[in-house]
């Protein structure tokens, strides 16, 4: 009886263990912002943070990421100058660029970037401009010019 009893007893903790696994990896959302290094920063749409929206624009997601303590930016006259504290110096001799695999919104004769075997343009506009779309990737690239 004494076997039996912490027979069950291991089975209903084990259970109990294993829901709560469970219900705490079902609770936790996943990382939108891939950090590769402090200059490539890989954001990923989800149509579970876009909600309802149909016509996002890509600063809105950001500013989403950005409440939820994901990614921190700066933007001044239409331009992102600053992410992650990490500033486009004012000679512009750096700055952010943004790349993306939306074929619609991107330009690979200006630019291509590689993330994860594949080619991402250059971004035809800027995050204020540019409309999103869940399950894309827009890479953010500090860039130094010569």
């Amino acid at each position: 009886m004494k076997n039996t009893m912490k027979k069950s007893l291991s089975i209903l903790l084990a259970v109990m263990l294993l829901a709560g696994m469970m219900l705490l990896t079902g609770c936790r959302s996943e990382k939108l912002v891939i950090k590769d290094s402090d200059t490539y920063i890989v954001i990923k749409t989800t149509q579970e943070a876009m909600g309802e929206e149909t016509d996002m624009l890509l600063i809105e997601y950001m500013g989403i990421l950005k409440d939820k303590g994901e990614l921190e930016f700066e933007i001044a006259n239409g331009m992102i100058t600053s992410i992650n504290g990490i500033d486009n110096p004012a000679d512009y001799s750096s700055c952010w660029m943004l790349y993306t695999g939306d074929e619609e919104n991107a330009n690979v004769a200006w630019g291509a970037v590689e993330y994860e075997g594949k080619q991402y343009g250059s971004a035809i506009s800027g995050a204020e401009t540019l409309k999103i779309k869940p399950d894309q990737l827009y890479i953010w690239v500090f860039k130094a010019f010569s």
